[in-house]
């Protein structure tokens, strides 16, 4: 839920047309009640989450132009484009899958793979299930 949460969130920050201090104490209020974790106990519920802010990215990403990649969005005491701020994104939803793939192994579970040439053929159709 920390990973949907922080793709929602930073979307979330990505569409709006302000910035305030007054949006962000907003935007934290409407996370932390989206995304509780009582709000999701079973798989099928995160699933279906999951899916609605997917369709979200999806919908964010085809309306980009080199213009907004471009946009400059405050962050902390400077500024960085939204294009460094999506790469930041997918680091940060990587990292965090990484620690999960090691809790797995640690518990003696084979965790599935995290690599992303093995996420571009699996969606491709052209990755068999074990390599």
């Amino acid at each position: 839920m920390h990973i949907i949460g922080g793709e929602w969130g930073w979307l979330a920050y990505w569409k709006a047309s302000s910035h305030s201090a007054a949006f962000l104490a907003d935007l934290w209020d409407r996370h932390d009640a989206l995304f509780h974790p009582d709000g999701f106990p079973n798989l099928s519920t995160v699933r279906l989450k999951w899916d609605e802010v997917e369709k979200e990215q999806t919908e964010f990403v085809s309306s980009l132009t080199e213009e907004t990649l471009r946009k400059m969005f405050p962050i902390r005491s400077g500024q960085l484009s939204l294009t460094h701020l999506m790469q930041h994104l997918a680091n940060h939803s990587t990292y965090h899958r990484g620690q999960v793939a090691l809790m797995m192994r640690l518990l003696h579970a084979e965790p599935l793979a995290t690599d992303y040439h093995v996420f571009l053929l699996e969606a491709s159709g052209a990755y068999a299930t074990r390599h």
